[in-house]
């Protein structure tokens, strides 16, 4: 080959090249632009006039820093982009010929000669407008759902303290009245009606539940706990209900299943009444089984596989893919006929999958249903448990110990029906009570008299509960000595026990109050100062 050919070639190599960067640079969806030494546009691509909106003789030697306003062309320059070389992925701000500014994503890489002296500087800029603009949509939207998930939680929880208001009026008086001398037919109406306003509670106790777990407001404890013995205790509630129809209800454990394993018995037995009392409801005659068997077990983990089997209608094939979804065709129906909320299962589900397991079904309609489901406990097989055989489900004895004798109470409640419902039950435990009906007077009665307990409910006119019990744990800095302040409460949400104690209150009571929970509760704390 002669040298002229090897030139020739040579050209045609650079042309191509040439004509390849042409192309490129022409056809580029992204805006490229060349400056000169002195930072001025000396050429550039179809896409810089469309996203600049300037014509040739517009762009021709314009200072690039006209393209920014003052403040943001300082800030590019203070990136020394001059002195690395090249910068990336640079959000910012231009403008165009008609005076929008839009979002670009730009990258510059300086030219530089043989000598080393920078001769310009090439720029590729991205329109970013609408993605930035898709992206203050999203954050307005989040904006938008976190304060309507906010405006829900607080009518959940304003609703909530209404409702159970008037529920521990009707629950009280309906248990008092019950406790009196009647007729059987008395008995029976009485009987009928504690019956609708449990229901009418745990359909609120439902939907609150749901709520709290939907908004991941549900935590699950990580405690000691006995499995079997939660087990057996809930089979043993539910048996009355069973004999009732004529059903028996049976149980099986697995000795394999270790005593002691961590977990929440809380939420464990939630799922497990949920499950076994729609087994009772919906099986009119045979038995309900509940078994619950080891599935495998390791240093840390053990995993537990429960059933519960019913002889009852079954399900219908159409609805098993339903089941434990919320409001569902199959809940409608069913709810019409038997009774309940049909948020039962949708709650199991999310319980269950909390605590590390799943919850499947299977069913035959006629013939029965047979809900599955695994949880993984925490296993700590080489610490010794401090939880005492069968502690975890003794209630404390109905025999008062001397300490807990003669207690002295205060109740500090506005509401008058529920300030004699509580003064009643409390008599009933055969210990002295006074009330009043603000946190005022709650401070000016503790001058002149001394009590054991005060049962303190929290909205209350003048002074209410958090703020009195504020003041006399100020005051029992200077005297050394500590009042049992337990909250006596139609709030119920989640975090609200939590909030009561960071209160300085020692312990917490829901409304509509459980007799036997308020007597363990004041019990319970009296035998904590004495053994201190």
């Amino acid at each position: 080959m002669t040298i002229n050919q090897m030139q020739s070639n040579n050209e045609d190599e650079i042309h191509q090249q040439k004509e390849m960067f042409r192309i490129i640079f022409e056809n580029s969806p992204s805006a490229i632009t060349v400056t000169d030494s002195q930072e001025r546009i000396v050429a550039w691509n179809k896409m810089a006039e469309k996203m600049l909106g300037m014509s040739k003789q517009q762009l021709f030697n314009k200072p690039v820093k006209d393209l920014y306003s003052d403040e943001e062309w300082k800030r590019i320059r203070a990136m020394g982009i001059r002195n690395k070389g090249s910068l990336s992925d640079i959000i910012t701000k231009i403008i165009r010929a008609d005076g929008t500014v839009i979002d670009i994503n730009a990258s510059i890489a300086v030219l530089k000669n043989a000598e080393d002296d920078i001769i310009g500087s090439i720029g590729i800029l991205y329109d970013i407008t609408k993605q930035k603009e898709v992206e203050k949509e999203l954050v307005q939207a989040k904006l938008t759902a976190e304060e309507a998930n906010h405006a829900k939680s607080v009518f959940l929880a304003k609703m909530s303290h209404e409702v159970r208001t008037p529920m521990n009026a009707i629950l009280g008086m309906l248990d008092l009245t019950l406790d009196t001398t009647l007729t059987e037919e008395q008995k029976d109406n009485l009987v009928v009606a504690k019956d609708a306003a449990q229901n009418l509670l745990s359909l609120i106790n439902d939907i609150l539940d749901l709520s709290r777990a939907e908004a991941g407001k549900v935590v699950i404890e990580e405690m000691e706990i006995q499995v079997p013995d939660i087990i057996k205790n809930v089979c043993k509630g539910l048996s009355v209900l069973a004999r009732n129809k004529q059903i028996d209800l049976v149980w099986t454990i697995d000795p394999q299943i270790p005593r002691i394993l961590v977990g929440d018995a809380v939420r464990l037995r939630q799922v497990f009444m949920n499950l076994i009392s729609n087994a009772i409801k919906f099986t009119h005659q045979g038995k309900v089984e509940v078994h619950a068997k080891m599935e495998s077990l390791t240093d840390k983990d053990c995993v537990v596989k429960f059933e519960v089997i019913d002889q009852g209608i079954g399900i219908p094939p159409k609805n098993l893919e339903t089941i434990f979804d919320v409001f569902t065709e199959a809940h409608n129906s069913t709810a019409r006929r038997y009774g309940g909320t049909g948020l039962g299962l949708a709650i199991c589900k999310k319980l269950v999958e909390m605590m590390r397991g799943q919850i499947w079904v299977d069913s035959v309609e006629g013939k029965g249903s047979t809900f599955r489901f695994t949880i993984i406990f925490g296993h700590r097989p080489h610490i010794t448990s401090n939880l005492k055989e069968g502690s975890a489900e003794q209630s404390i004895s109905d025999a008062l110990p001397e300490h807990v004798k003669n207690l002295r109470i205060l109740v500090a409640e506005d509401n008058m029906i529920n300030q004699k419902i509580s003064v009643r039950i409390i008599e009933k435990f055969g210990w002295q009570v006074k009330a009043v009906i603000n946190g005022q007077e709650v401070l000016d009665l503790l001058n002149n008299q001394s009590f054991d307990v005060i049962l303190m409910d929290d909205q209350m006119p003048v002074l209410d509960g958090v703020a009195a019990t504020q003041v006399i744990r100020r005051e029992e800095k200077q005297t050394g000595q500590h009042m049992i302040i337990i909250a006596m409460t139609a709030n119920a949400m989640a975090g609200d026990r939590e909030r009561y104690i960071a209160a300085g209150m020692d312990g917490y009571v829901s409304k509509p109050i459980d007799r036997s929970l308020l007597y363990n509760e004041i019990v319970t704390l009296v035998s904590q100062r004495h053994s201190n």
